[in-house]
């Protein structure tokens, strides 16, 4: 994998912390898990803080902005089609171990709501930063998520308990009254 230190928005030197009373980061490098404006908007997000910013790229991404935006750029699945490249996990948190990456940004989509990423980069000592892992397992569960918020008294829209399977179970619903499609 090719490595080039490619200039970020501003000199490191001069990047200025947007409070004196933010709160130390715990990380100096932040890889961006993601591709196009949204890692571009991370990599910002983390030359504004001071932060040493990563970027990874599919074969057929590696003339693109997000790229030439990170102070450190690296192909990521390699022979893989462009989308199943940003969704190697194995290639992703190997490149973020061996460049020292302190924290990866998922961004959204592609691998932001998977349990089995954040566990992974948990594993290698490098911070997800997002949700943990046992909150993405609760939650990337839709029904689970579901229970959990009624169980906690939180309002949900009106559903059924279960999967519909047949026709009339979803007519009794719809038929039913207080929801949102009768």
């Amino acid at each position: 994998m090719l490595s080039r230190r490619l200039a970020p928005w501003g000199a490191k030197g001069l990047v200025r912390p947007l409070s004196s009373q933010a709160p130390p980061i715990p990380f100096k490098k932040i890889m961006a898990a993601n591709r196009g404006e949204i890692a571009t908007r991370i990599m910002r997000a983390g030359t504004e803080l001071g932060l040493e910013t990563v970027g990874i790229y599919s074969k057929e991404d590696r003339f693109t902005q997000h790229r030439y935006k990170a102070d450190f750029a690296y192909q990521v699945g390699e022979g893989k089609s462009p989308i199943g490249a940003y969704l190697d996990i194995e290639s992703i948190v190997k490149t973020a171990k061996e460049n020292g990456v302190d924290a990866v940004h998922p961004g959204y989509g592609f691998l932001s709501e998977r349990e089995d990423f954040a566990a992974a980069l948990e594993a290698a000592g490098v911070t997800f930063v997002g949700p943990t892992v046992e909150n993405l397992n609760k939650f990337g569960d839709k029904t689970m998520a579901r229970a959990l918020a009624i169980e906690v008294g939180v309002p949900v829209v009106p559903g059924t308990d279960g999967p519909v399977t047949t026709l009339e179970q979803a007519r009794e619903f719809i038929e039913g009254g207080d929801n949102p499609v009768g």
